[in-house]
């Protein structure tokens, strides 16, 4: 039963669990029944989304992200797996790939960890992860134990601000998010601690951010330590130099640092800066002649070019960077960046680093010189032999600049001295080509000495102070290159990985190694790590007597010694070295097995580069100059210092770097670039991978989670953990440990207690930090209960022994109202707390406020009052009275005011109900208001009320009245019309009510079929043939093919009407041919007819068939008119001869004999209409196949409604009703009647005869001159000319056709018929 409801607590309702925050803000939970304490969230607390998701989970290869969750659908009997994404995309994974796949808990992705050493397992995929979730919520820092993992978010971040260096400097135990200032007051305060040197080694790739993190370490120790003499803001002020001369754009980075750099900061013993000095590494000299796609020279060049001013122009001879070989090989823009703002920021930093005139000039001037050299041209005039192009004045003025003579110049880099032992010297002259690579290599040479001069210039200027002692204390910056894989790899990238292999042992030795020390010297049991030990890679570069930079040099000894020699010298010596190769396919390369990876390196060039040094012509050429700055970058060589090779001084850097590293504490931050494209949030898995594992990252992981990464002093660990055990007594810290470790459930195997120290792993660590948290919570809300009641008791105590005084000071107070009694109670009562006041303090506050605000108010009402203008004061009127009710005031003042003040703003409450009405078109209150403001004397809004109201029941009694008008025409547009305008006043009566209805809830058929009735009713013939037109329409839409032609049951049979050719060898034809064009005249009519009528029939054939065009007739308006006499006196024939029409134009093969049918059809229908039987299939007929349909089809329904004319059209009407003319027009004496409405209408502006009725009925109840006058002029005016627009262009005349008196009672027979017949349809 226990069990059950323990586990009901646990997996049941989420009070039994609460969550609580630690001091470091991890969140981490609690049960309250069972005592159980999680980092995990429980299923209790979680949401939907956080559920675990089902199903068996691992890690697969992407291609962006670098690991990619997915779920394991099946496995294959050969131990193939297949793979479902989160996308829905599906894999196959071989056997052999299968076995290596990575599992995943989806609880382990929910918590990114700060530290990776706390990782649940210790795997790529999590880690990625990890750093990935960090990056995209800005946390840009991660660390591995000790060693920080810096992401370049390539954005700024508030990140680096005073407040955040102080919160770091003032951090003491407190554990806060991973930061570079967090390693750099490590190494500060382990300086000061155990007094030994520091050093922070920061490496990564170009563009991962190194060069900003050693800046942000420098400002941190020149904000923390500061110095007497602002060495801090010189060793800040030396940035700008060398990111100028040093830095350059790059595919990579914007500010990509090109050269390596050691800054050793000097500290005295107060713990205040008082030196520094910069130590330079393989400066990329040959960016000063050639950049690739997308980057740029050293930024020095532009800056110079853009922000240098006039007089340093014309001194220099200075233009755009466009002019320049040297600055215009590619663009040379840069976003975000100002080249005239930072050559500003050059010299003020030259300036205060105390650099002459003289050496800002020499600098400059050599510079320009470098950009006119490169100018320089060369043709070839033989076989090795070339002149300098003399196109402009470069040659002069880059001579002139660096002050050698231009002879000189030109014939140290067009010639050579060849010199000989034993024989005399001679001149060999150059190619174009070759006088190239050696202007180039005098414009490289030249800035790597300016460089390296710059460099001694700063740390000369910055000084090492009291810190330059035989014993320094010193905190050493190391910003390096990183590991370096190109697609071709040359000399550069030798020394480059070179110096990494250095770093690597370096790393491994304090990581792996010293790890281990510490494990033997604590006497614990540990196993060991193996971890990879590159010292035989390093022996292969540098070992005496065969590594290969010491062959290298060897072969530069050789007289005819080359590249390809060296190669193969290298290829036999180091054939079976497991960490060398060869490539196959190009002999003259080798392959070299870095810790990192395999590296391809090309040797094309290697031992010119190693060479690294002028021709004697040269470096003597140069010796010439009469610029004394120059000629000191250029002493003369002795036989030693000449024989030093690039990778000899190198190599002699980098053991002097790592001597004195080993002399330090190192700490390490490994820059980490997340994508290719410098763009902000883009995290691109692979590539973080890549640099992680040429880092060693995955290394240091694994021997920190091995190992024992967490540890503290017996002593310090009893302190921290001994709130488990409050009430124990720990004498012995050792014997202690044993205890804690005991209580907290651990055991000693896995948490060793050492000779000084407990040493325990991540899972122990967040085992027991947990329960730590929970007694800590418990014992500071213990703590808090006793204090918190100790201090409410004596707060209680002292407010008892005060109440009394405070009772009798409030009374006194009522009675003689003295401030000064008021202000002595308060004070007193102020001792008792700050924060907790006491009742009767408030109600003296109270009572000091009521006497203030009685004197103040009797002044403001008194005179306000005696001003007699109420209104103009009646805001502070107003305040006053309100001030007055606050403090329950009754004087006489008081009194009068709020009279006042009640009528007045009675008055204003009036005024904007009358405006209020106008706004809303309230009838009522309008009414109202009106009564009142006269009762009152209200003018305001007063005028403009009563103008709406006259026009509110101008408007409603006109809205009525045309609501009834219209229930009898439902003429849609008017009822519209109608009801907005009522909407827009809010009226409604039973009949407007009932438009609505007829609008938004009738079915549209239904509607139109009320209109039609309306309009018989109302005899309105023209409109009910545009309803019927409409009704018509509507019927059509649904049912439209039941009126196809060939559906029409006049029609005969088609086998009937093919035998009744008796003689015919086309029997088929003729039945496949019924309904379409022909060439030749019909054996019988196509409908049922009498014998004669079949006969005539036939005739009328050959008319339709000669009017068209397809047969040859003389006179076709004749055909016509024989055609309508036909059809006239035999009315059987009528539809017989549309039907002939109809076939004719169908099928029929000529445009021209279609377009005459569509004439002949037209006459027809003005002449005559269908039969009842088949007007429908005629209009259907018109309405799919005429272009436009609607001109015949009213002209159809008129026909229809009109009748047979009485007479035959003559050929010349025949013609003019073919183009578009008709024979049918009013009736004379409806047409009389019409005339006589028109002449009624006129008076009401032409607004027709309906809209003449509707005026007239309104001017029976509006006063006419009230139309054009008085306040209600314009809202009746504005009426009126509505209901004009209305009506103007209707047209209310009856349409009648010319028929004789006789045939008039035939007429109205017909209409009444045809009428009824659509009504009824």
């Amino acid at each position: 039963m226990a069990a059950e409801k323990k586990q009901a607590a646990e997996e049941g309702p989420e009070t039994y669990w609460k969550e609580f925050v630690t001091p470091d803000g991890v969140h981490y939970y609690h049960n309250s029944m069972t005592g159980k304490t999680t980092w995990e969230k429980p299923d209790a607390l979680k949401g939907p989304d956080e559920m675990d998701r089902g199903g068996e989970w691992v890690w697969i290869d992407d291609e962006v992200d670098g690991f990619v969750p997915a779920r394991v659908v099946s496995r294959g009997h050969n131990g193939s797996v297949l793979l479902e994404r989160e996308n829905g995309q599906q894999e196959q994974v071989p056997p052999k790939k299968a076995a290596t796949l990575i599992p995943l808990f989806w609880r382990q992705l929910r918590r990114p960890e700060r530290d990776l050493v706390m990782l649940d397992e210790m795997n790529k995929p999590l880690i990625i992860h990890n750093l990935k979730k960090r990056f995209e919520d800005n946390e840009i820092y991660t660390n591995v134990g000790t060693i920080l993992i810096s992401v370049n978010p390539y954005k700024r971040l508030p990140l680096y601000t005073p407040s955040v260096i102080e919160t770091y400097r003032r951090r003491g135990m407190r554990k806060l998010p991973p930061h570079v200032f967090e390693v750099a007051d490590s190494a500060y305060t382990h300086l000061m601690e155990h007094q030994k040197s520091q050093s922070i080694v920061i490496s990564g790739e170009s563009g991962a951010g190194k060069t900003e993190a050693t800046k942000q370490a420098l400002q941190y120790f020149a904000e923390i330590a500061g110095s007497e003499n602002n060495v801090e803001q010189k060793i800040l002020l030396a940035n700008p130099i060398l990111e100028s001369f040093g830095n350059a754009k790059t595919v990579r980075n914007n500010n990509s640092s090109r050269f390596g750099k050691y800054v050793e900061i000097y500290f005295d013993p107060r713990g205040s800066i008082c030196g520094a000095r910069s130590t330079n590494y393989l400066l990329e000299k040959s960016r000063v002649v050639l950049q690739n796609e997308g980057e740029r020279n050293f930024h020095i060049f532009y800056e110079l070019c853009c922000g240098a001013n006039a007089q340093q122009q014309q001194q220099y001879r200075l233009a755009g960077p466009e002019y320049f070989h040297y600055t215009n090989q590619t663009p040379s823009d840069i976003d975000g960046q100002d080249d005239v703002e930072e050559f500003a920021t050059l010299e003020d930093a030259m300036h205060m680093l105390q650099f002459t005139d003289v050496e800002k000039d020499s600098v400059f001037r050599i510079i320009a010189g470098l950009l006119h050299l490169g100018n320089i041209t060369f043709r070839d005039t033989g076989d090795r032999q070339c002149e300098i192009e003399q196109k402009d004045d470069s040659l002069r003025n880059a001579a002139e600049l660096l002050q050698v003579r231009p002879g000189d110049l030109q014939t140290a880099i067009t010639a050579r001295t060849m010199r000989m032992r034993g024989q005399e010297d001679i001149r060999v002259t150059l190619s174009a080509g070759e006088a190239v690579d050696l202007r180039d290599a005098l414009a490289k040479f030249v800035y790597e000495k300016l460089f390296d001069w710059l460099v001694e210039r700063i740390n000369k200027s910055i000084g090492q102070g009291s810190g330059g002692a035989r014993n320094p204390r010193t905190i050493g910056i190391l910003d390096i290159f990183g590991f370096e894989i190109f697609k071709t790899n040359s000399f550069e990238q030798l020394c480059i990985n070179y110096a990494n292999e250095q770093l690597q042992q370096f790393f491994n030795a304090h990581t792996f190694k010293l790890e281990e020390s510490v494990y033997k010297s604590e006497k614990i049991q540990y196993e060991h790590v193996a971890y990879i030990d590159n010292q035989p890679v390093l022996d292969l570069i540098e070992k005496k007597p065969h590594g290969i930079l010491r062959m290298i040099d060897e072969e530069l000894r050789i007289p005819r010694g080359s590249d390809k020699t060296f190669v193969t010298k290298l290829l036999d010596r180091h054939r079976n070295n497991p960490h060398f190769a060869s490539v196959l396919r190009t002999p003259t390369d080798f392959i070299v097995k870095h810790y990192a990876g395999e590296v391809h390196y090309v040797s094309d060039g290697f031992l010119e580069k190693n060479k690294d040094r002028l021709n004697e012509d040269t470096y003597s050429m140069v010796q010439t100059t009469k610029m004394a700055f120059l000629k000191a970058l250029f002493p003369s060589e002795t036989g030693t210092t000449r024989k030093k090779t690039l990778g000899y001084k190198f190599t002699e850097q980098l053991h002097v770097l790592m001597n004195t590293l080993n002399k330090t504490e190192p700490h390490y931050i490994r820059c980490i670039k997340p994508n290719p494209n410098k763009a902000p949030l883009q995290f691109i898995g692979p590539m973080v991978l890549e640099q992680l594992q040429y880092s060693g990252v995955f290394e240091a992981v694994q021997i920190r989670k091995s190992g024992f990464p967490f540890r503290y002093s017996h002593e310090e660990f009893v302190k921290r953990f001994k709130c488990v055990m409050p009430n124990a007594t720990f004498r012995d810290y050792k014997k202690g440990c044993a205890t804690l470790i005991n209580a907290l459930g651990q055991n000693t195997n896995e948490m060793q207690i050492g000779f000084s120290m407990v040493l325990y792993r991540a899972e122990q660590h967040r085992e027991i930090e947990l329960i730590r948290n929970v007694a800590v919570e418990k014992t500071v809300v213990l703590i808090q209960q006793y204090v918190r009641r100790f201090l409410a008791q004596c707060l209680l105590k002292r407010m008892k022994a005060i109440r009394p005084k405070l009772q009798k000071a409030i009374i006194a107070c009522k009675k003689s109202r003295r401030m000064a009694d008021i202000d002595a109670a308060i004070k007193l009562a102020a001792q008792i707390s700050p924060f907790f006041v006491m009742k009767e303090v408030d109600e003296l506050k109270w009572l000091k406020h009521v006497i203030v605000e009685e004197e103040r108010l009797s002044k403001v009402l008194a005179e306000l009052l005696s001003k007699n203008d109420p209104e103009g004061n009646y805001e502070a009127l107003s305040r006053a009275v309100a001030s007055a009710d606050e403090i329950d005031l009754h004087s006489d003042e008081a009194e009068e005011a709020r009279k006042v003040v009640g009528v007045i703003k009675e008055r204003k409450a009036v005024a904007a109900a009358l405006a209020a009405g106008v706004e809303e078109y309230d009838e009522d209150k309008l009414r109202e208001n009106l009564e009142k403001a006269v009762a009152l004397g209200v003018q305001e809004n007063v005028d403009k009320a009563q103008e709406m109201l006259d026009a509110l029941v101008t408007e409603k009694e006109y809205l009525y009245e045309n609501a009834v008008y219209q229930l009898q025409m439902l003429e849609e547009e008017n009822m519209r019309d109608l009801l907005s305008r009522a909407d827009g006043i809010h009226y409604s009566t039973p009949e407007i009510e009932r438009i609505r209805e007829l609008l938004l809830n009738t079915p549209q058929e239904k509607f139109v079929q009320m209109q039609l009735k309306a309009a018989v009713a109302n005899n309105d013939p023209r409109r009910a043939i545009r309803v019927t037109i409409r009704l018509k329409t509507l019927y059509f839409e649904r049912a439209g093919n039941l009126f196809e032609f060939k559906n029409c049951g006049k029609l005969r049979d088609p086998i009937e009407w093919a035998n009744m050719k008796l003689l015919t060898l086309s029997r088929d034809e003729l039945i496949d041919g019924f309904l379409v064009w022909t060439k030749n005249p019909i054996h019988a009519s196509m409908t049922q007819l009498t014998s004669a009528n079949n006969k005539l029939a036939k005739t009328a054939f050959k008319s339709v068939m000669g009017y068209m065009g397809d047969r040859a007739y003389n006179y076709p308006s004749g055909l016509a008119v024989e055609l309508l006499t036909i059809a006239l006196n035999n009315e059987p024939l009528r539809d017989e001869i549309y039907c002939q029409i109809i076939k004719q134009m169908t099928e029929n093969p000529s445009g021209q004999s279609i377009a005459k049918g569509w004439e002949l059809l037209r006459v027809c229908i003005d002449t005559f209409p269908p039969g009842p039987e088949f007007e429908n299939f005629l209009e259907m007929f018109i309405r799919r196949r005429a272009q436009p349909p609607e001109p015949m089809v009213a002209l159809l329904h008129q026909s229809i409604y009109g009748g047979c004319l009485s007479t035959v059209p003559s050929a010349e009407q025949v013609d003019m009703v073919a183009k578009g003319g008709s024979l049918r027009q009013f009736d004379q004496s409806i047409q009389a009647e019409q005339q006589a409405m028109e002449r009624e209408a006129a008076a009401f502006g032409g607004m027709g005869v309906q809209g003449a009725r509707q005026a007239q009925g309104l001017l029976n109840y509006v006063n006419p001159d009230a139309l054009t006058s008085g306040p209600a002029a314009a809202p009746k005016m504005m009426a009126l000319d509505q209901a004009r627009q209305r009506h103007h262009s209707q047209v209310d005349a009856t349409p009648a056709y010319s028929q004789q008196p006789q045939h008039q009672q035939q007429q109205q027979y017909q209409q009444q018929q045809y009428q009824q017949q659509q009504y009824q349809q």
